[in-house]
């Protein structure tokens, strides 16, 4: 038998000590351990309810003999979702990553206002739609605002949903939110020299052509990052000459700030050959302080033949497509 030096020894231990140490690290349980935050989409279901798409699936003709049919949501893109029992429902939710929702559930609806309501889930519900050419289908929940002193402040139709937490002490007065008043007059004449500006650059010539000295007409939002800093959401067309399609010539949207001075930070072009300012171009339904500092954008996004409901994290300097998408709810022809 060979004996190492004492010195050789000590070293030799102490590194089968670290080994040990780092593999204990690294296959230590996790139980206890904190879900990340997740948020989904929610559309006003009725006066005091909405709807949630928790998950997409694959139904593959399963479903009709397991629904009941409910009333539509008022809230568009949602589908026309129908009542599904939790037995059914529980074949879906055997993933890792599937939420494991369930009747009696409570979550808080984000309000857009700084505000949460919370909500308590009251029916289990799914949409099928055309699988066969490559869509989800849908799984959630009708859930039920608890506060009725909250239904006032529940106008919009769309919102984001989180899993429930319990009150916090009030935070910072500063958050993201869609704003209602209407932009100044002086802001809207700067925007709309700001787009031509930014269409001369990117139409081709026979749209400008088309184009010609002709004003665009506005559609400005203004709303608030999660620091209370402003922004606008700014949509133009340019209706020189509209086909019997009712498409225009030339559809631009951008995303601006003020301060300095008015600047755009990035640009929506057309997405669909179809409509104007409110179907051609990605529409703002909501924005949602998401926490941390994070702000979230709820969209509209039409295609030639699709539709797409989007809950993406806003960052200045990035269009739809480059913002990270939280949740879509879409589907296509």
């Amino acid at each position: 038998m060979t004996i190492l030096p004492l010195k050789r020894r000590i070293i030799l231990q102490r590194l089968a000590a670290l080994l040990l140490g780092l593999l204990a690290v690294r296959c230590a349980p996790t139980f206890g351990q904190k879900k990340a935050e997740r948020f989904w989409l929610a559309g006003r279901y009725d006066g005091n309810r909405v709807v949630i798409y928790f998950d997409a699936v694959k139904f593959e003709g399963t479903m009709h003999s397991n629904a009941r049919k409910i009333a539509p949501p008022v809230a568009d893109a949602f589908f026309e979702p129908v009542q599904l029992s939790a037995s059914y429902l529980a074949r879906f939710q055997n993933t890792p990553e599937a939420e494991r929702f369930a009747i009696g559930d409570r979550y808080d609806v984000l309000l857009g206002n700084g505000l949460t309501a919370t909500i308590k889930l009251t029916t289990l519900v799914g949409c099928e739609t055309d699988e066969g050419v490559g869509n989800d289908s849908f799984i959630g929940a009708l859930g039920t605002i608890e506060d009725e002193n909250l239904w006032g402040l529940f106008t919009r139709n769309y919102y984001a949903v989180r899993r429930h937490q319990e009150a916090q002490p009030p935070g910072s007065v500063k958050y993201a939110v869609l704003l209602d008043e209407p932009a100044r007059f002086d802001v809207e004449a700067r925007l709309a020299e700001l787009l031509t500006a930014k269409m001369k650059t990117e139409a081709t010539d026979a749209e400008r052509k088309t184009i010609g000295n002709v004003s665009p007409a506005l559609k400005v939002q203004p709303f608030q990052v999660a620091d209370g800093s402003l922004r606008y959401y700014a949509r133009a067309e340019w209706d020189a000459s509209s086909d019997a399609t009712g498409m225009s010539s030339y559809l631009l949207a951008a995303w601006v700030a003020p301060l300095p001075e008015l600047r755009v930070l990035s640009v929506e072009k057309r997405t669909s050959p179809y409509g104007g300012i409110g179907d051609g171009l990605p529409d703002l339904l909501n924005v949602i302080d998401l926490g941390n500092g994070k702000a979230g954008v709820i969209l509209d996004v039409r295609g030639e033949d699709s539709t797409e409901l989007i809950l993406a994290e806003y960052q200045d300097g990035l269009n739809v497509r480059e913002m990270r998408v939280i949740q879509s709810i879409g589907a296509g022809e």
